[in-house]
Parts: C-alpha cells; sequence; structure tokens
C-alpha cells in the first residue's frame, strides 16, 4: 500500500505501509541534520562522515544528512525489511544521491554527477538489507558516524555501533530513544536492567532520563577505551536524542567514567545532591528526612549512575543555530528557542525545579517567574531557564531558597 509523497526539509521521499515512518519525528530530524552541519571540519584532515544510517526504513534521515550538508561523503542505509530497502533506494535516487552500485560498475560517473549540498559532486549511497548488529560486527564497512533510531531501547545496538567506530579512532554516535517510561523511572527494573542503572521517577525525570541513557553509552564505550562526550543531549515528546563525539583513547575513556554520578533527591524537603562516588545519604543533610526524630520522613532516593557532565558543546549549539538561521524548516523557531535554551543550561548544576511542582509540595502558589529570578539573584545566585521543562529554572541555590523563591505563603 503506498501512502504519497512526503516533503520534510530539502528532502521528497515516498512513503509506504512496510516502511515506518513518524511525522512526529521531524523536529528530531531537523536538529540532527543541524547538527551534522556544525560538524563540518570536526574530523581530521578534513574528513567527511561516511554515515551508518542503521534501522532506515524510507530513509529520509540518512537522505537528509546527505543532502543538506556538505560535509557528508556517503551513506549506507540497512534496515532488514527488503521491502523497505527497495523504497530507500528508490528514494535516495530521487533525492540526487549516487548508487554506489551503479559506480562501481560505471567508475567514468564518478566525478559527474553533481547535487551536492555545495554544488559538487553528490553523495553516495547503498542500502543492505541485513540485521543493523550483524551489518555493524562483521566489520565490511567502516563508519565515522552511526545513526541508531530504533523503535524502543537502542541498547542493543550500541555496543555494534561503538565497535564499528573505534575502527575509525574518531567518530560520531546518533542515539534515540524512545523508552521514556523506562528512563524517566515508571518501570525501575527495567531499566536497572536494560542500563545499568537507577532512575528517578521525580519531576526533573526527563533530564535523568537523558542522563542514563548518556551514563550507559560512556560505559559501554570505556570497556573499548573509548572515550564520549556528548555533543547535544534533548529531551522532547516521547523520545531522548543525543550526538556523541567518540574518541579512541584509554585516558579520554578515563576521563568519561569520572564524569559518572549519582544523585540524591529528597522528598521532603526537595533537595538535590549529585556525587561521583556511591555514598549515597539515607538521613537528607538538608531537612534531616530519613531520620528518626522530628524532622524525620520519607528518606531521599537516588539514581545512577548517569552522566554528570555537561549536557552540551557550545560550539555545536552555536554552529546549529548559525545552521538553523539559514535553512527554511517549519520548526525552525522552535528549534530556535530549544538551542537558546540549551545554551542557558551550560554551566549550570545539574537538574532543575518545577515551579509548580514545589509550589504544590508546599501548598502554595507559585509566584510569577520574573519574581522567582529576581529573588535568587538578589541572594546572588545564578538561574537559567532549560529545555526540559518551560515550568523550570536551573539555578545554584539550596532547596529551601528556590523554595522560599517560588512559594507565596
Amino acid at each position: 500500500m503506498d501512502f504519497g509523497e512526503v516533503k520534510e526539509g530539502s528532502a521528497r521521499v515516498r512513503t509506504a505501509e512496510n516502511a515506518f515512518y513518524n511525522p512526529h519525528m521531524e523536529f528530531s530530524r531537523d536538529f540532527s541534520s543541524l547538527a551534522v552541519a556544525a560538524l563540518d571540519g570536526a574530523l581530521p584532515d578534513g574528513a567527511k562522515l561516511r554515515i551508518c544510517d542503521g534501522m532506515s526504513a524510507t530513509g529520509i534521515r540518512g537522505i537528509r544528512y546527505a543532502i543538506e550538508n556538505r560535509n557528508v561523503e556517503a551513506v549506507t542505509f540497512v534496515d532488514m525489511d527488503k521491502a523497505a530497502c527497495e523504497l530507500t533506494a528508490e528514494n535516495a535516487k530521487a533525492n540526487g544521491l549516487q548508487d554506489f552500485a551503479a559506480l562501481s560498475s560505471e567508475p567514468e560517473k564518478k566525478s559527474t554527477v553533481q547535487g551536492g549540498a555545495d554544488g559538487g559532486r553528490a553523495p553516495i549511497f547503498r542500502v543492505v538489507e541485513d540485521d543493523i548488529n550483524h551489518h555493524l560486527y562483521r566489520g565490511g564497512e567502516k563508519f565515522n558516524f552511526v545513526e541508531l533510531d530504533p523503535f524502543g531501547s537502542p541498547v542493543p545496538f550500541i555496543r555494534s555501533a561503538l565497535l564499528n567506530l573505534r575502527a575509525s579512532k574518531h567518530g560520531f554516535l546518533s542515539v534515540t530513544a524512545t523508552d521514556t517510561a523506562v528512563l524517566c523511572g515508571a518501570h525501575q527494573k527495567a531499566c536497572i536492567i536494560n542500563y545499568g542503572a537507577r532512575p528517578l521517577h521525580t519531576y526533573f525525570c526527563h533530564e535523568a532520563a537523558v542522563r542514563v541513557l548518556a551514563g550507559h553509552v560512556v560505559q559501554v564505550a570505556a570497556a573499548m577505551h573509548l572515550g564520549i562526550r556528548p555533543l547535544f543531549l534533548l529531551s522532547k515528546r516521547h523520545y531522548v536524542k543525543g550526538i556523541f563525539e567518540v574518541s579512541k583513547s584509554a585516558s579520554a575513556a578515563y576521563d568519561s567514567m569520572m564524569r559518572l554520578g549519582y544523585v540524591s533527591f529528597c522528598p521532603k524537603c526537595l533537595a538535590i545532591k549529585t556525587m561521583t562516588k556511591p555514598m549515597l545519604p539515607s538521613i537528607c543533610e538538608s531537612c534531616g528526612a530519613g531520620g528518626t526524630g522530628a524532622d524525620g520522613g520519607s528518606a531521599p532516593i537516588w539514581g545512577g549512575p548517569m552522566w554528570l557532565g555537561e549536557l552540551h558543546d557550545k560550539g555545536v549549539l552555536e554552529r546549529m543555530q548559525q545552521a538553523n538561521s539559514e535553512r527554511r524548516y517549519g520548526n525552525r523557531v522552535e528549534i530556535a528557542n530549544t538551542l537558546l535554551l540549551m545554551r542557558q543550561e551550560m554551566g549550570m548544576p545539574a537538574f532543575y525545579y518545577d515551579m509548580h511542582a514545589v509550589a504544590d509540595h508546599f501548598r502554595a502558589m507559585p509566584k510569577p517567574f520574573d519574581r522567582i529570578v529576581a529573588a535568587l539573584q538578589d541572594k546572588g545566585y545564578t538561574v537559567s531557564r532549560t529545555h526540559f521543562n518551560g515550568l523550570a529554572i536551573k539555578t545554584n541555590a539550596p532547596a529551601k531558597d528556590v523554595a522560599d523563591a517560588i512559594t507565596i505563603q
């Protein structure tokens, strides 16, 4: 059954019943294509990206990466479904990509086909009907950018992707996870099993989710002597998304592991504390919750191990902002706002305070946002908004001062 043609970004693709296409993920594909643009010149000797688009379905993501960015040399689309592979090949050709198989049989065409994002030679594509893990493990192709956008958890595919990237010594891993109920702590046992981390099911669970995902990538990579550094970590709708720089280096792997840690959260006073060692308090240091006296109550809950380093790379965000201003995406205003909030998050403490959740907890009304910010800044604290929650703030203020600033008694 043919579903018709879809225009997204610079691409036009045909969709069909046997090739999954989710229009709600257009923002993610826009955002990721901007990140690909921001990686221009990031590889040694000016090398271009050789991309593996795993579980490619219609091929829309890999096609957009190729035709919207001048730093893409080739894309390999991998899918287990034969009909999806045939559709991807058709879509890739329709968008001006060069078929590797045709070029191999007619080598004189290699330097004549135009259509790249910079007006030069169009990127080459291959379509492989295979299981993505099998294709990455067997090592027939060496990639420096691997895209994992599965249905549900990316965990089963991260190890094979990293192993393939290890051969290039320097590359990028792009990961989407749609199992947000697991990462956000609604299914704690599943998160412990899948990600090797205890999640937090509280109002800042979306930031905890991206940090758990990043922490898992770091731990899998470390055993291969690969260092991991997030270029951005995004939470949106029903998914979380991260693109990571991957470097082959035992010292870089160690440095990445040293940025993992734990977080404790007091359900009584809402204090948040991060720590790099598993010395988790059974009694809240701020209010005494968990003790036996009058100040007793529910003990602090904890989560981890998870990534406690920076969420984003400033230079990458800046280049994404520039690229977004030059493109005509339908989501460009929302993307611009998201990138602005991400830049505000940099340098701020991990996790945030939901102003309405804090007010509800203390059975009070929240003050207007500007008054909350002013009250905290007057005490010398730094404050920012966050892309994780439009009703939340990040600040270095202790929980008590945050609660005082937010609530109208």
